[in-house]
């Protein structure tokens, strides 16, 4: 299979879900062979080594210079097959949260993947692979294909539901990011959430009703969101993973202990 990148340059813009800033990005054409972040003239590899934050987000930085947010548009590049593209940020240092899902990424992206003439890399799990911590575990499974699977609650509605993820893009892009009411409060304490709205968030109850109009796209959209969160962390190995990742309430530390730990195959 040969790597891939895109036909021509795609922006998005935007406020950062954390940062409440305004963001800029273009997603440039590349042969590199592997995806860049550009910015302040500072190239960050989207690789596990320059994970500098995975606090509510994973963040990639080097030399001090950061850049936040990025699991959904890498979950969107890796799901579509894009190995090769520079990601420059014209405004702002934090991805445009959009709707708070990865949809409008596949939306302009899905029909501008171009292939390139070098080989994808590929690791296999040959043997299962665990990480936990004291709530959460995540297993890297043998399997010939690529496959994720979260199990996961919405507090009121769903209990240790199942979702699964085995390339169909339609399972995942649309989930949009959550949090409960109980949780905006500390949230913003903690210096998050600034740009955070019904516009790009869903915020439930305890009880998991949500505050949006419009509901939830799906019951267990919340949980889907979780999917799509690992498949971004776990393009951070730089290859493309042969094997099945199934993650018991996982979240992006635990998604970097297990591609630190997938790196040593």
């Amino acid at each position: 299979m040969k790597k891939a990148t895109i036909k021509q340059e795609v922006s998005f813009e935007g406020v950062g879900l954390h940062s409440g800033e305004f963001s800029r990005i273009v997603l440039h054409p590349d042969d590199g062979g592997s995806v860049r972040f550009l910015i302040k003239s500072e190239i960050i590899p989207a690789h596990y080594q320059y994970v500098v934050n995975t606090n509510h987000s994973t963040d990639l930085g080097k030399n001090g210079v950061v850049v936040k947010t990025v699991e959904h548009l890498l979950a969107v590049l890796y799901i579509l097959g894009i190995d090769s593209v520079v990601i420059e940020f014209l405004e702002g240092f934090e991805v445009p949260a959009m709707d708070g899902s990865g949809y409008y990424f596949y939306k302009s992206l899905k029909d501008l993947v171009y292939e390139i003439d070098q080989d994808k890399e590929f690791l296999k799990i040959e043997k299962p692979i665990s990480v936990k911590n004291c709530t959460a575990r995540i297993d890297a499974l043998p399997s010939k294909d690529f496959s994720v699977e979260y199990v996961g609650s919405v507090e009121g509605s769903l209990k240790d539901h199942r979702v699964k993820f085995k390339g169909n893009a339609k399972d995942v892009v649309f989930a949009r990011t959550f949090c409960y009411d109980y949780q905006v409060e500390a949230l913003r304490n903690m210096g998050l959430a600034k740009g955070g709205s019904l516009k790009n968030a869903v915020v439930l109850t305890k009880e998991g009703k949500p505050y949006n109009r419009e509901g939830l796209r799906c019951k267990d959209e919340p949980i889907r969101h979780k999917l799509l969160d690992l498949i971004g962390d776990l393009s951070l190995l730089g290859k493309r993973l042969k094997g099945k990742v199934v993650s018991h309430y996982g979240g992006h530390s635990l998604n970097y202990q297990l591609v630190k730990a997938l790196s040593e195959l």
